[in-house]
Protein backbone atom coordinates (compact mmCIF):
# COMPACT_ATOMS: atom_id res chain seq x y z
CA UNK A 1 0.00 0.00 0.00
CA UNK A 2 1.14 3.62 -0.54
CA UNK A 3 1.79 5.89 2.40
CA UNK A 4 2.59 9.53 2.94
CA UNK A 5 6.05 10.28 4.24
CA UNK A 6 5.62 9.26 7.92
CA UNK A 7 8.37 11.63 9.04
CA UNK A 8 6.52 14.55 7.46
CA UNK A 9 3.20 13.43 8.92
CA UNK A 10 4.61 13.33 12.45
CA UNK A 11 6.73 16.43 11.88
CA UNK A 12 10.01 14.82 12.99
CA UNK A 13 13.45 14.50 11.45
CA UNK A 14 14.73 11.23 9.97
CA UNK A 15 17.05 10.69 12.92
CA UNK A 16 14.22 11.10 15.46
CA UNK A 17 14.50 8.89 18.53
CA UNK A 18 11.78 6.61 19.83
CA UNK A 19 10.90 9.23 22.46
CA UNK A 20 10.68 11.92 19.75
CA UNK A 21 8.30 9.74 17.76
CA UNK A 22 6.17 8.98 20.80
CA UNK A 23 5.94 12.67 21.77
CA UNK A 24 5.01 13.75 18.25
CA UNK A 25 2.32 11.09 17.99
CA UNK A 26 0.81 11.97 21.36
CA UNK A 27 0.53 15.61 20.32
CA UNK A 28 -1.22 14.82 17.02
CA UNK A 29 -3.43 12.16 18.61
CA UNK A 30 -4.68 14.61 21.22
CA UNK A 31 -5.43 17.16 18.53
CA UNK A 32 -7.19 14.96 15.96
CA UNK A 33 -8.70 12.06 17.94
CA UNK A 34 -12.31 11.35 16.82
CA UNK A 35 -13.63 11.71 20.37
CA UNK A 36 -12.29 15.27 20.46
CA UNK A 37 -13.53 16.06 16.95
CA UNK A 38 -16.88 14.29 16.50
CA UNK A 39 -18.33 14.38 12.98
CA UNK A 40 -15.14 15.90 11.56
CA UNK A 41 -13.94 13.70 8.66
CA UNK A 42 -10.84 15.84 8.10
CA UNK A 43 -9.67 15.43 11.70
CA UNK A 44 -10.42 11.71 11.59
CA UNK A 45 -8.31 11.37 8.44
CA UNK A 46 -5.39 13.20 10.06
CA UNK A 47 -5.67 10.94 13.10
CA UNK A 48 -5.47 7.88 10.84
CA UNK A 49 -2.46 9.31 9.02
CA UNK A 50 -0.66 10.00 12.28
CA UNK A 51 -1.45 6.50 13.53
CA UNK A 52 -0.21 4.97 10.26
CA UNK A 53 2.98 6.98 10.43
CA UNK A 54 3.67 5.97 14.01
CA UNK A 55 2.88 2.31 13.26
CA UNK A 56 5.60 2.36 10.59
CA UNK A 57 8.29 4.34 12.38
CA UNK A 58 7.84 2.66 15.77
CA UNK A 59 8.65 -0.72 14.16
CA UNK A 60 12.41 -0.96 13.51
CA UNK A 61 12.03 -3.32 10.55
CA UNK A 62 9.34 -1.29 8.81
CA UNK A 63 11.18 1.96 9.50
CA UNK A 64 14.39 0.55 7.99
CA UNK A 65 12.55 -0.65 4.89
CA UNK A 66 10.87 2.76 4.45
CA UNK A 67 14.23 4.52 4.88
CA UNK A 68 15.71 2.27 2.15
CA UNK A 69 12.89 2.28 -0.38
CA UNK A 70 10.79 5.34 0.45
CA UNK A 71 7.66 3.20 0.61
CA UNK A 72 6.21 0.14 2.33
CA UNK A 73 4.91 -1.48 -0.87
CA UNK A 74 7.65 -4.14 -0.70
CA UNK A 75 6.81 -5.28 2.81
CA UNK A 76 5.92 -9.00 2.45
CA UNK A 77 2.77 -8.68 4.53
CA UNK A 78 0.92 -6.09 2.49
CA UNK A 79 -1.87 -5.96 5.08
CA UNK A 80 0.21 -5.31 8.19
CA UNK A 81 -2.30 -2.59 9.17
CA UNK A 82 -5.11 -5.15 9.15
CA UNK A 83 -7.01 -5.19 12.46
CA UNK A 84 -4.78 -2.58 14.09
CA UNK A 85 -6.98 -0.74 16.59
CA UNK A 86 -5.47 2.73 16.59
CA UNK A 87 -7.93 3.79 19.26
CA UNK A 88 -6.31 1.25 21.58
CA UNK A 89 -2.86 2.41 20.47
CA UNK A 90 -3.80 5.97 21.40
CA UNK A 91 -5.22 4.91 24.74
CA UNK A 92 -2.04 3.02 25.62
CA UNK A 93 -0.14 6.31 25.48
CA UNK A 94 -2.78 8.72 26.79
CA UNK A 95 -4.17 6.75 29.71
CA UNK A 96 -7.77 6.38 28.54
CA UNK A 97 -8.31 9.85 27.10
CA UNK A 98 -11.91 10.75 26.16
CA UNK A 99 -14.32 7.82 25.87
CA UNK A 100 -12.07 5.47 23.89
CA UNK A 101 -10.53 2.18 24.98
CA UNK A 102 -11.38 -1.05 26.68
CA UNK A 103 -11.38 0.25 30.24
CA UNK A 104 -14.62 -0.62 31.97
CA UNK A 105 -16.44 2.18 33.69
CA UNK A 106 -18.33 2.07 36.95
CA UNK A 107 -21.99 2.53 36.26
CA UNK A 108 -23.18 5.75 37.85
CA UNK A 109 -22.89 9.50 37.86
CA UNK A 110 -21.08 11.71 40.34
CA UNK A 111 -23.12 14.14 42.42
CA UNK A 112 -23.19 17.85 41.68
CA UNK A 113 -21.03 20.38 43.49
CA UNK A 114 -23.05 22.96 45.41
CA UNK A 115 -22.49 26.54 46.55
CA UNK A 116 -23.44 28.24 49.79
CA UNK A 117 -22.60 31.62 51.33
CA UNK A 118 -21.70 32.80 54.80
CA UNK A 119 -21.31 36.35 56.16
CA UNK A 120 -18.81 37.33 58.87
CA UNK A 121 -18.12 40.32 61.08
CA UNK A 122 -14.61 41.75 60.98
CA UNK A 123 -13.87 40.46 64.48
CA UNK A 124 -14.75 36.93 63.29
CA UNK A 125 -11.73 37.21 61.00
CA UNK A 126 -9.53 37.97 64.00
CA UNK A 127 -10.31 34.76 65.86
CA UNK A 128 -11.91 32.40 63.34
CA UNK A 129 -15.42 31.12 63.88
CA UNK A 130 -17.76 28.15 63.49
CA UNK A 131 -20.68 29.08 61.25
CA UNK A 132 -23.88 27.05 60.79
CA UNK A 133 -25.04 26.72 57.20
CA UNK A 134 -28.41 25.56 55.92
CA UNK A 135 -28.72 24.57 52.28
CA UNK A 136 -30.58 22.20 49.98
CA UNK A 137 -28.99 19.17 48.32
CA UNK A 138 -29.94 16.08 46.36
CA UNK A 139 -29.75 13.02 48.61
CA UNK A 140 -30.36 9.35 47.97
CA UNK A 141 -34.08 8.71 47.96
CA UNK A 142 -35.32 7.70 51.41
CA UNK A 143 -37.94 5.37 49.89
CA UNK A 144 -35.92 3.39 47.32
CA UNK A 145 -32.47 3.94 48.91
CA UNK A 146 -31.25 5.48 45.69
CA UNK A 147 -32.10 2.62 43.34
CA UNK A 148 -34.82 4.62 41.59
CA UNK A 149 -37.01 1.50 41.42
CA UNK A 150 -40.43 1.09 43.03
CA UNK A 151 -40.80 -0.96 46.20
CA UNK A 152 -40.41 -4.67 45.51
CA UNK A 153 -38.61 -4.16 42.21
CA UNK A 154 -34.99 -3.75 41.14
CA UNK A 155 -33.30 -1.93 38.26
CA UNK A 156 -32.54 -4.23 35.35
CA UNK A 157 -29.30 -4.49 33.43
CA UNK A 158 -29.44 -2.33 30.33
CA UNK A 159 -29.90 -4.52 27.26
CA UNK A 160 -28.06 -2.10 24.98
CA UNK A 161 -24.75 -1.79 26.84
CA UNK A 162 -25.03 -4.97 28.95
CA UNK A 163 -24.50 -2.96 32.11
CA UNK A 164 -21.28 -1.28 30.96
CA UNK A 165 -22.76 2.19 30.51
CA UNK A 166 -20.85 2.48 27.22
CA UNK A 167 -21.45 1.22 23.71
CA UNK A 168 -18.62 0.42 21.34
CA UNK A 169 -18.72 0.93 17.60
CA UNK A 170 -16.22 -0.83 15.36
CA UNK A 171 -15.74 0.51 11.85
CA UNK A 172 -13.75 -1.40 9.24
CA UNK A 173 -11.61 0.87 7.08
CA UNK A 174 -8.84 0.41 4.57
CA UNK A 175 -6.32 0.76 7.40
CA UNK A 176 -8.01 -1.73 9.68
CA UNK A 177 -10.60 -1.57 12.46
CA UNK A 178 -11.30 1.76 14.18
CA UNK A 179 -13.14 1.45 17.47
CA UNK A 180 -14.82 4.22 19.46
CA UNK A 181 -16.86 4.09 22.67
CA UNK A 182 -19.67 6.45 23.65
CA UNK A 183 -22.17 6.79 26.50
CA UNK A 184 -25.04 4.37 26.15
CA UNK A 185 -28.04 6.23 24.64
CA UNK A 186 -30.52 3.93 26.36
CA UNK A 187 -29.45 4.16 30.02
CA UNK A 188 -27.41 7.38 29.84
CA UNK A 189 -24.34 5.63 31.21
CA UNK A 190 -26.02 4.16 34.31
CA UNK A 191 -25.81 0.58 33.03
CA UNK A 192 -29.30 -0.05 34.44
CA UNK A 193 -32.86 0.47 33.29
CA UNK A 194 -35.80 1.09 35.59
CA UNK A 195 -39.05 -0.45 34.45
CA UNK A 196 -41.11 0.59 37.50
CA UNK A 197 -39.84 3.92 38.86
CA UNK A 198 -40.10 4.92 42.52
CA UNK A 199 -43.06 7.24 43.10
CA UNK A 200 -41.10 9.41 45.54
CA UNK A 201 -38.11 10.23 43.33
CA UNK A 202 -39.69 9.41 39.94
CA UNK A 203 -36.89 6.99 39.16
CA UNK A 204 -34.06 9.50 39.67
CA UNK A 205 -32.80 7.82 42.83
CA UNK A 206 -32.44 11.25 44.46
CA UNK A 207 -34.67 13.64 46.37
CA UNK A 208 -34.30 17.23 47.57
CA UNK A 209 -33.52 17.56 51.29
CA UNK A 210 -32.51 20.34 53.69
CA UNK A 211 -29.02 20.00 55.11
CA UNK A 212 -27.42 21.65 58.13
CA UNK A 213 -23.68 21.67 58.73
CA UNK A 214 -21.19 23.73 60.73
CA UNK A 215 -18.29 25.18 58.78
CA UNK A 216 -15.02 26.07 60.47
CA UNK A 217 -13.88 29.45 59.12
CA UNK A 218 -10.15 30.00 59.78
CA UNK A 219 -8.70 33.26 61.15
CA UNK A 220 -7.54 35.76 58.54
CA UNK A 221 -9.95 34.69 55.82
CA UNK A 222 -10.66 37.41 53.27
CA UNK A 223 -13.84 38.53 51.56
CA UNK A 224 -14.61 36.41 48.50
CA UNK A 225 -12.53 33.40 49.52
CA UNK A 226 -14.10 29.97 49.14
CA UNK A 227 -14.02 27.03 51.54
CA UNK A 228 -14.36 23.51 50.14
CA UNK A 229 -16.26 20.94 52.20
CA UNK A 230 -15.54 17.58 50.62
CA UNK A 231 -18.44 15.20 50.02
CA UNK A 232 -21.16 17.55 51.24
CA UNK A 233 -22.60 18.37 47.82
CA UNK A 234 -25.35 16.30 46.20
CA UNK A 235 -25.19 12.51 46.33
CA UNK A 236 -24.17 10.62 43.22
CA UNK A 237 -26.31 8.19 41.27
CA UNK A 238 -25.46 4.50 41.46
CA UNK A 239 -21.74 4.13 42.15
CA UNK A 240 -21.16 7.84 41.60
CA UNK A 241 -19.32 9.80 44.31
CA UNK A 242 -20.98 12.73 46.11
CA UNK A 243 -20.11 16.25 45.05
CA UNK A 244 -18.47 18.93 47.18
CA UNK A 245 -19.89 22.00 48.89
CA UNK A 246 -18.17 25.31 48.17
CA UNK A 247 -18.80 28.01 50.78
CA UNK A 248 -18.18 31.58 49.63
CA UNK A 249 -17.21 33.88 52.50
CA UNK A 250 -18.35 37.50 52.72
CA UNK A 251 -16.87 39.86 55.33
CA UNK A 252 -19.10 42.80 56.27
CA UNK A 253 -17.70 46.32 56.19
CA UNK A 254 -16.89 47.58 59.66
CA UNK A 255 -18.01 51.00 60.92
CA UNK A 256 -14.60 51.83 62.39
CA UNK A 257 -12.03 49.94 60.37
CA UNK A 258 -11.17 49.62 56.69
CA UNK A 259 -9.42 46.38 55.84
CA UNK A 260 -6.49 45.99 53.47
CA UNK A 261 -5.42 42.36 53.60
CA UNK A 262 -4.01 41.78 57.08
CA UNK A 263 -3.80 45.52 57.79
CA UNK A 264 -6.63 47.69 59.10
CA UNK A 265 -7.04 51.47 58.92
CA UNK A 266 -8.98 53.78 61.19
CA UNK A 267 -9.22 57.49 62.09
CA UNK A 268 -7.82 59.21 65.16
CA UNK A 269 -9.83 62.36 65.93
CA UNK A 270 -7.84 65.10 67.71
CA UNK A 271 -8.38 68.76 68.45
CA UNK A 272 -6.20 71.60 67.19
CA UNK A 273 -4.62 72.17 70.65
CA UNK A 274 -3.77 68.46 70.89
CA UNK A 275 -1.89 68.34 67.58
CA UNK A 276 -0.31 71.75 68.18
CA UNK A 277 0.90 71.13 71.74
CA UNK A 278 1.10 67.33 71.81
CA UNK A 279 -0.81 64.91 74.00
CA UNK A 280 -1.17 61.33 75.16
CA UNK A 281 -4.43 59.72 74.13
CA UNK A 282 -6.08 56.30 73.96
CA UNK A 283 -7.13 54.61 70.70
CA UNK A 284 -9.61 51.74 70.67
CA UNK A 285 -8.11 48.97 68.56
CA UNK A 286 -9.67 45.74 67.36
CA UNK A 287 -9.78 44.35 70.91
CA UNK A 288 -7.70 46.52 73.24
CA UNK A 289 -7.02 50.20 73.92
CA UNK A 290 -3.73 51.44 72.52
CA UNK A 291 -1.58 54.28 73.85
CA UNK A 292 -0.86 57.05 71.32
CA UNK A 293 1.91 59.59 71.94
CA UNK A 294 0.91 62.64 69.89
CA UNK A 295 3.92 64.87 69.33
CA UNK A 296 3.61 68.65 69.19
CA UNK A 297 3.06 69.81 65.64
CA UNK A 298 1.51 66.57 64.41
CA UNK A 299 -0.11 67.27 61.05
CA UNK A 300 -3.55 66.22 59.83
CA UNK A 301 -3.21 63.05 57.75
CA UNK A 302 -0.29 61.69 59.75
CA UNK A 303 -0.56 57.95 60.34
CA UNK A 304 0.40 56.12 63.50
CA UNK A 305 1.33 52.48 62.93
CA UNK A 306 0.82 49.71 65.49
CA UNK A 307 2.55 46.51 64.38
CA UNK A 308 0.84 43.25 65.22
CA UNK A 309 -2.50 44.94 65.98
CA UNK A 310 -4.08 44.13 62.63
CA UNK A 311 -5.59 40.86 61.43
CA UNK A 312 -3.98 37.42 61.15
CA UNK A 313 -3.00 36.01 57.78
CA UNK A 314 -5.02 33.09 56.50
CA UNK A 315 -1.93 30.97 55.87
CA UNK A 316 -0.28 31.84 59.19
CA UNK A 317 2.44 34.24 60.22
CA UNK A 318 2.48 37.49 62.16
CA UNK A 319 -0.62 39.68 62.37
CA UNK A 320 -0.77 42.77 60.22
CA UNK A 321 -0.66 46.38 61.41
CA UNK A 322 -3.23 48.90 62.55
CA UNK A 323 -2.88 52.37 61.01
CA UNK A 324 -4.52 55.37 62.68
CA UNK A 325 -4.84 58.49 60.50
CA UNK A 326 -5.03 61.85 62.27
CA UNK A 327 -8.12 63.97 61.72
CA UNK A 328 -8.34 67.43 63.29
CA UNK A 329 -11.79 68.28 64.58
CA UNK A 330 -13.02 71.78 63.77
CA UNK A 331 -15.77 73.08 66.08
CA UNK A 332 -18.99 73.96 64.34
CA UNK A 333 -19.70 76.79 66.83
CA UNK A 334 -17.42 78.94 69.04
CA UNK A 335 -18.09 81.39 71.86
CA UNK A 336 -17.09 85.04 71.84
CA UNK A 337 -14.04 84.32 74.01
CA UNK A 338 -12.85 81.52 71.74
CA UNK A 339 -13.35 83.68 68.68
CA UNK A 340 -11.26 86.43 70.22
CA UNK A 341 -8.48 83.97 71.04
CA UNK A 342 -8.50 82.61 67.48
CA UNK A 343 -8.18 86.16 66.11
CA UNK A 344 -5.27 86.89 68.42
CA UNK A 345 -3.64 83.59 67.42
CA UNK A 346 -3.88 84.58 63.78
CA UNK A 347 -2.33 87.99 64.50
CA UNK A 348 0.50 86.51 66.60
CA UNK A 349 1.48 83.89 64.02
CA UNK A 350 1.47 86.40 61.17
CA UNK A 351 -1.26 84.63 59.35
CA UNK A 352 -4.24 86.18 57.60
CA UNK A 353 -6.91 87.51 59.91
CA UNK A 354 -10.08 85.54 59.29
CA UNK A 355 -13.06 87.67 58.38
CA UNK A 356 -15.47 84.96 59.33
CA UNK A 357 -18.47 83.77 57.37
CA UNK A 358 -20.51 86.76 56.20
CA UNK A 359 -23.59 87.01 58.35
CA UNK A 360 -22.24 84.25 60.57
CA UNK A 361 -21.20 84.45 64.18
CA UNK A 362 -17.50 85.08 63.53
CA UNK A 363 -18.18 87.47 60.72
CA UNK A 364 -20.41 89.58 62.99
CA UNK A 365 -17.87 89.43 65.81
CA UNK A 366 -14.88 90.42 63.71
CA UNK A 367 -16.88 93.04 61.91
CA UNK A 368 -17.63 94.72 65.24
CA UNK A 369 -13.96 94.72 66.17
CA UNK A 370 -13.08 96.67 63.05
CA UNK A 371 -15.37 99.61 63.86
Amino acid sequence: MSLKDPYAVLGVSRDASADDLRTAYRKLARQYHPDVNPDNPEAEEKFKEASQAYAVLSDDEKRARFDQTGSIDEVPNQDFFQNVDFSDLFEAFMGGFGTSGRASRSAGRNGEDLRAEVTLELLDVLTGVEKPINYRRMARCSVCSGSGAAHGTQPETCGTCKGQGMVTRVQDTFIGSIRTSTTCPTCGGAGKQIKSPCENCKGRGLEVVDADISVSVPPGIEDGMTLRVSGRGSDGVGAGAPGDLYVVVHVKQDARFIRNGADVHTDLDLTFPQVALGDKVKLRGLTDELDVNVKAGTQPGHEFRFKGEGLPRVHGGARGSLFARVRVNVPSKVTDDVAELLRKYAEMTGGPIPKGEEGGFLGTLFGKKKK
